[in-house]
């Protein structure tokens, strides 16, 4: 399993330009609400790096990368 840090930021493998994903919690596969049987982080969503709003998202783990 990659270690991924509470309150470090990073970006979606898909989009690495775009956006920061500040990640929050960390829910192993099927831990409510994670339906999944893979791990997913929970992250605010923001435009911007340090963003005191965005939105709330939750990604695979595999999806997230070091910026």
């Amino acid at each position: 399993m990659r270690s991924i840090i509470l309150g470090e930021y990073y970006r979606h493998k898909n989009s690495p330009n775009y956006a920061w994903a500040k990640v929050i919690e960390v829910l192993k596969p099927k831990q409510h609400p994670n339906t999944l049987t893979c791990i997913v982080v929970k992250c605010e969503w923001s435009k911007n790096k340090g963003d005191k709003t965005g939105l709330i998202k939750h990604f695979k783990l595999k999806d997230l990368i070091k910026s």
